[in-house]
């Protein structure tokens, strides 16, 4: 039989004065982690994707907290609190994102935190636990860990963290009544987790997880035996959710039964080996192999994440060097191989329940996003474990190996924070041309928004659905039918099953807008339209840096926004005027060079930028093991692509390279066109091509780059799949 641990040993190690002194141990790192990541962008981040649409419907029918099967977001009944965070973040201040972004670093600070007590007790040394609430917020595997679309999971993950941190604490304490009351609460925490995503579900088998790594199989049953009133009590909170979704999953459409779709068993027995090929694979050896590369080829300037990185473990080694090793010595520690072997089991059947939820839906697992957060934990501990061997050889290997990942990981996050912010700052700039040049006045009347920058309604850039809610957010009134027509190919955004637009036309008497013509059509006469009297439509351009001629009322709305006399102005400067560029020049990005236009549709897995362009697929990702390569097939005669340039006075080249295309025809048909010109091109014999530009190709500001070919309507109206174009100086 094994041996309570002492009261609050996973708390307080010896030296350390107090339980302040303890937390401070253990939230420092992750406290200073958090820092370093804002600390260059400030809080210029906004909404990207469903945050529009939840803060539009709060902005329409008014603040709620619970989604469940009569609430306005039935589909999410099974998460009651999915809605919590954003609803709280919004109540405290719907202007801007301020409470978005503390509300975020609260809940990466709580995980941290927590997985340096968890780690803490597992290993009997504080220098691993902290080490542990680093790496677990840097653990850079998963691409969506800094975006507000998953501020939900983030905190699901640090509430299941913080009811696995109260169990073990319950575990220790002598006295009944703590033991039982802590169990509780802890048990209320997990559910909680579990309500607001169901994934944390899967994570309330770290303790006991925590437990064999330290007793081993034989002295887990022993133990759980000895203390079975905690464990039950433990386990009230899983299956009330559960009961709770049995429940409810009869009276709502979830969004989970849409995921999954009509077999789970199918779905598991199908995609099961992705657990280990994708889900241990990405977790432990691609996602650190993409941090590296992206710290070495994507930062301009290393001196900020070396100093930041310095600092971090600076306060490790100081607090680690005045502190006793013994915040597990109440419990038998095993053999230091021992120890490294169980943590590495346990740590990638952890990874293995995390990321086992996501193999339901192919869709998820083709990204990164969001997918991979939930196997951090079980990530870390397998971390920590081989560090633990490296130590037993090489002190210097190790302290080596500890700041590369710490360095590593921390450029990862800060170059995918950039990348959000980013694609905020294109969202930014096309709320402020659309507030600007319409004064929200479309009751009874259509919106056209003719979209020069050709971005809107691709990954990323305002489904119709988000960008009539962010409207309704700042209008403060409906601005419900919204059309875009990419400009000036005249491409309707209006897309069928296959992906396939429509096309935009207008007429003396107004608009009209085509629907796609079914592949089996006899030439046009299937194709349906839509007509759109003048008198019903407001038009408005974005994306061309032009102001349109004011009306008398458009000007007194200008003179309004400017004057910040409205709620429109006050909710316009909270979302698309708080600035993007990095703050005190702490960090820089490399960038393309303006006189070159590069475009591989996403070099790094799921950090793909949003596509400018018409005539396209959507994005598509091959996922490989350690490589991930992004493409999209051209799906209409005519496919862009458009760029800004600021081109030399030199000679260009055209080159890049296709990766299939639907038939041998299509290939020797295959035309391009800069601004109208065509090129000639040369073929390689693996689908690349170049070609050099006739001299005053290129433009100075927008250029267009477009692709002419047949489609194959039996293979759904497709021509060639793209993987990456180029237009540079001659060599």
């Amino acid at each position: 039989m094994t041996a309570p641990l002492p009261q609050s040993s996973i708390l307080t190690p010896a030296s350390l004065h107090g339980k302040k002194a303890a937390w401070l141990a253990h939230a420092g790192p992750a406290l200073l982690t958090v820092l370093f990541i804002w600390l260059p962008f400030g809080f210029s981040l906004t909404g990207l994707l469903e945050e529009w649409g939840v803060i539009g419907l709060f902005s329409r029918i008014g603040v709620f907290f619970l989604t469940d099967a009569t609430s306005a977001m039935p589909a999410h009944a099974l998460r009651p609190l999915t809605i919590l965070p954003h609803a709280i973040a919004y109540a405290l201040d719907p202007d801007t994102f301020n409470y978005w972004h503390v509300l975020l670093i609260i809940a990466l600070v709580i995980k941290g935190c927590c997985m340096s007590l968890i780690t803490t007790r597992i290993t009997g040394s504080l220098k691993w636990g902290m080490l542990a609430s680093v790496l677990v917020i840097l653990f850079p595997a998963d691409t969506m860990q800094l975006s507000f679309r998953s501020i939900h999971i983030n905190w699901a993950l640090s509430l299941t963290l913080m009811a696995c941190v109260l169990l073990l604490q319950a575990l220790e304490q002598r006295g009944r009544a703590s033991a039982f009351a802590l169990s509780a609460f802890a048990s209320l925490l997990l559910a909680a987790g579990c309500a607001m995503y169901e994934v944390a579900l899967l994570l309330a088998a770290i303790p006991a997880f925590a437990v064999f790594i330290q007793v081993g199989l034989k002295g887990l049953v022993p133990h759980i035996k000895r203390h079975y009133p905690q464990h039950l009590i433990w386990a009230i909170g899983p299956v009330a959710y559960v009961a709770y979704v049995i429940h409810t999953l009869p009276l709502v459409h979830s969004y989970q039964s849409a995921v999954v779709g009509d077999s789970a068993f199918a779905s598991l027995k199908q995609y099961f080996p992705k657990l280990w090929r994708l889900g241990i694979g990405r977790s432990l050896f691609g996602g650190w192999i993409d941090a590296l590369q992206i710290t070495v080829l994507e930062i301009g300037s290393h001196w900020y994440i070396a100093l930041a990185s310095a600092a971090i473990l600076g306060f490790i080694a100081l607090v680690s060097a005045t502190s006793a090793q013994t915040a597990g010595a109440g419990l038998r520690q095993p053999a230091k191989p021992m120890l490294a072997g169980r943590m590495i089991l346990a740590g990638c059947l952890l990874i293995c329940l995390g990321y086992l939820p996501f193999i339901f839906n192919p869709a998820h697992m083709g990204v990164s996003q969001r997918t991979f957060l939930y196997a951090a934990p079980g990530a870390v501990l397998v971390f920590i474990a081989a560090l633990l061997i490296v130590r037993r050889h090489s002190r210097a290997v190790t302290a080596a190996l500890a700041a590369l990942m710490v360095f590593t990981g921390l450029g990862a996050q800060l170059f995918q924070f950039q990348h959000y912010i980013d694609i905020s700052k294109r969202q930014q700039s096309v709320l402020s041309d659309i507030v600007r040049n319409f004064d929200g006045n479309a009751l009874n009347k259509t919106l056209i928004i003719l979209d020069h920058s050709n971005e809107l309604n691709h990954d990323w850039m305002f489904l119709n659905a988000d960008l009539s809610a962010v409207l309704f957010h700042l209008y403060g009134k409906p601005v419900d039918a919204i059309e875009v027509c990419y400009m000036p190919g005249h491409e309707w955004q209006q897309s069928d099953p296959l992906q396939r637009k429509g096309r935009c036309e207008e007429t003396e008497e107004g608009w009209i807008l085509h629907y796609p013509v079914p592949l089996d059509a006899d030439g046009q006469s299937a194709a349906q339209v839509r007509k759109l009297p003048r008198s019903q439509v407001v038009t408005v351009d974005v994306g061309n840096g032009a102001t349109a001629s004011a009306s008398p009322e458009l000007q007194a709305w200008r003179q309004t926004l400017e004057s910040g006399a409205s709620p429109t102005a006050t909710r316009l400067q909270g979302i698309a005027e708080t600035g993007v560029a990095p703050r005190f020049g702490l960090i820089t990005f490399r960038h393309r060079a303006h006189d070159e236009y590069h475009w591989d549709f996403g070099k790094w897995w799921s950090l793909a930028p949003p596509m400018a362009g018409s005539g396209w697929r959507e994005t598509e990702w091959e996922t490989r093991r350690f490589r991930h390569n992004a493409s999209a097939w051209i799906n209409a005669p005519r496919a862009s692509l458009v760029f800004d340039l600021t081109p030399a006075s030199t000679p260009y080249a055209i080159s890049g390279a296709f990766n299939s295309f639907a038939n041998d025809q299509i290939r020797t048909q295959m035309q391009i066109r800069v601004n109208g010109h065509p090129v000639a091109l040369r073929w390689g014999a693996n689908g690349e091509f170049s070609g050099d530009l006739p001299p005053q190709t290129l433009e100075a500001g927008h250029n267009t780059l477009e692709f002419l070919s047949s489609v194959d309507a039996a293979l759904g109206g497709i021509s060639a799949r793209l993987d990456w174009v180029k237009i540079a100086k001659a060599q």
